[in-house]
């Protein structure tokens, strides 16, 4: 119970398989693998369109944002074994590029390819699978899709899900040595595709355009499709497949096909059973339900969303691919300049909390300063009358000894008319002397005293009467220290 609420919580995964006559879904749980759901839409042969049947499907209801993988039906592809005598990944790509013209009569403009390396087998030389297919298929495929919101992770061919399929637990059992070979029929609505598997690897594919539809009604198409796959064998040695067949597997849509699995046994002489592609994953009956009500096969839908993993061939166009990374890109640049709104928000909304803060504290501040301004005031006023009481107390600067000064200064031939002298300002002193030799010596004896500094003495002309005499002066001093 708890291993299914915890696949609950995971991501859900989609994958579609597209096919000229059928298209299918199948919606799981990656871990552990659960198939939530599945659908499937057919069409007849009458219709032209390649991608009618998944408009069907499409329409039938919507996929969501899950992530989604695609797969094309293994009859809408050419899919070739190559050996090429290399094993350096650049020049084998080369080599294909070289291979297209022979392999297609289609123009290199009108065929998408993708390719995927097998192994090697002998030295020197790489087995390498090549898949080929028409362009405007491809394009009408993506085109619907992205008509409807959904843009594929991936775009693989659905014989790599059967190989998936193949090495899931509980389907394939222990692996074979490596020069037996396995075949996995996989019987589908229009379509049996073919798989041969050594060591559990996918070698060679075969698809025969017989399938379930054509089996329940036409004893020539049991025949046509019972002779193409008794002849594989022959086929696989004209390819150069080396081993021996060890066994067989039909899978799919397998009602009625008992007495042919049985002629084909007799046939090449190894035992070939049929099993239910579902049945090793353990489906709800719900699940059960769809898969045989839509009458499709679902091995390679089962199988590569089993796997975890998208198929090794990428059939997506470059230029789709291209666009896919720009909208990742755009979708990340859009994350990042969200996320660098909401910083730059965070910020002018903390800037303005900010002065919001320092507007109160200084509004408290001015009403703090407001109510001590006048006892401020007052202070300063009593601060400055002592600064003067201190001057006035200041002995060089007192008045007594500025009197003292200019009077210890004074002789006979001086007398002093004016004197004052007020706070930072110099000492004036006014008078008349007998001759201007007398004023100037008197000047000088100021300047003797520590109280003085600066002394600056001229005449001062003034109105005279005819028994005035002397000289008329002014002496100018600055206080020191001041």
């Amino acid at each position: 119970m708890k291993s299914r609420s915890g696949a609950k919580s995971q991501a859900m995964t989609i994958a579609l398989e597209v096919g000229p006559r059928a298209a299918k879904v199948m919606a799981a749980f990656p871990a552990p693998f659960r198939i939530q759901r599945l659908n499937a839409s057919t069409v007849s042969e009458q219709i032209e369109d390649p991608v009618a049947a998944l408009r069907v499907l499409l329409e039938a209801g919507s996929l969501g944002t899950h992530q989604t993988g695609l797969l094309v039906g293994r009859e809408v592809v050419s899919l070739r074994t190559l050996e090429l005598p290399s094993t350096n990944l650049k020049e084998i790509s080369s080599m294909l590029e070289l291979q297209l013209g022979k392999l297609t009569p289609y123009p290199r403009a009108d065929i998408l390819f993708g390719w995927a390396v097998i192994g090697s087998f002998r030295e020197g030389y790489t087995s390498v699978f090549l898949a080929i297919v028409r362009k405007t298929l491809i394009d009408g495929i993506l085109g619907l899709l992205k008509s409807k919101g959904i843009t594929p992770q991936w775009l693989g061919v659905s014989t790599e899900g059967l190989e998936s399929w193949w090495t899931q637990p509980g389907t394939s059992g222990p692996a074979s040595s490596s020069d037996v070979l396995n075949v996995l029929i996989d019987v589908d609505v229009s379509s049996t595709d073919c798989a041969i598997l050594s060591n559990n690897r996918l070698l060679f594919t075969h698809s025969v355009t017989i399938g379930a539809e054509q089996l329940k009604v036409s004893e020539p198409a049991k025949l046509r499709w019972l002779g193409e796959l008794v002849r594989l064998p022959r086929i696989l040695s004209h390819e150069e497949i080396k081993g021996r067949l060890g066994a067989g597997v039909v899978t799919g849509i397998t009602q009625g096909v008992e007495p042919l699995v049985e002629q084909l046994t007799s046939q090449w002489g190894v035992p070939v059973e049929v099993r239910d592609a579902l049945a090793p994953f353990a489906p709800s009956s719900a699940v059960v339900q769809q898969a045989t009500a839509t009458g499709v096969s679902y091995t390679a839908l089962a199988g590569v969303l089993a796997s975890g993993k998208p198929p090794r061939i990428d059939l997506i166009p470059t230029e789709t691919r291209v666009l896919q990374a720009l909208q990742v890109r755009s979708r990340h640049l859009a994350r990042f300049a969200g996320s660098l709104a909401v910083l730059v928000v965070l910020g002018v909304v903390l800037y303005l909390e900010r002065m919001v803060i320092v507007s109160q504290y200084l509004r408290q501040l001015q009403q703090r300063l407001a109510a001590v301004e006048p006892a401020s005031r007052q202070i300063v006023q009593q601060q400055e009358a002592m600064r003067r009481i201190r001057a006035w107390l200041d002995p060089v600067h007192s008045a007594l000894e500025i009197v003292r000064a200019v009077t210890s200064s004074v002789n006979s031939d001086i007398t002093i008319s004016t004197f004052s002298f007020h706070e930072d300002k110099p000492v004036t002193i006014r008078g008349r002397a007998g001759s201007s030799q007398s004023a100037y010596r008197f000047s000088e004896r100021l300047k003797a005293h520590a109280v003085f500094a600066n002394v600056h003495a001229r005449s001062v002309d003034r109105a005279r009467g005819a028994n005035v005499t002397g000289w008329d002066f002014e002496i100018v001093c600055d206080l020191r220290g001041s």
